[in-house]
């Protein structure tokens, strides 16, 4: 045999063995290759990023001591879902009493992980807004739909005062 068969032969039997290592690896072993995936994501985080969050709206009324004081409101945001919401995705929550809207705010600073939450305590002037002894306070998150989630539901609460 001359030098060019031989240096053919070679290369062709080294693909072959080769290959059929490494789709014998692939087909047979899939659970070998769980290192990261394309962008140097951890494989796990990957499931967790098809996920959706679900911002959860919740509200606690703090009365007054007296009818002169102002009503104070503690408002908490929280994300109950699986997915994330990162930096960037803006979204919108606000306060209201009686159906007129006394605070709101677009959030696009914070990275909300599952199980992630904050809360504001915000004092309704009584001077300004004028409300009667009784009524209703509303706390309304994303309520722009801007943020794809599991649950648009409870992005509303209302509570009596």
């Amino acid at each position: 045999m001359n030098p060019r068969t031989k240096i053919l032969i070679t290369v062709l039997v080294l693909a072959i063995v080769g290959g059929g290592i490494y789709s014998g690896l692939v087909i047979q072993n899939k659970g070998l290759f769980k290192g990261q995936l394309l962008g140097g994501q951890p494989a796990e985080n990957a499931v967790e990023q098809k996920s959706l969050p679900d911002l959860k709206a919740n509200l606690e009324i703090i009365q007054p001591k007296n009818k002169q004081e102002d009503l104070k409101i503690k408002a908490t945001i929280e994300n109950v879902g699986k997915g994330i919401i990162n930096k960037g995705q803006p979204f919108k929550y606000a306060l209201s009493i009686n159906d007129v809207e006394v605070f709101s705010n677009t959030d696009s600073y914070s990275q909300m992980s599952p199980g992630d939450s904050f809360s504001f305590v915000y004092p309704i002037s009584r001077s300004i807004y004028k409300y009667p002894e009784k009524g209703t306070v509303t706390f309304i998150v994303d309520s722009e739909n801007s943020i794809k989630e599991e649950n648009k539901e409870n992005n509303k609460v209302v509570a009596k005062y």
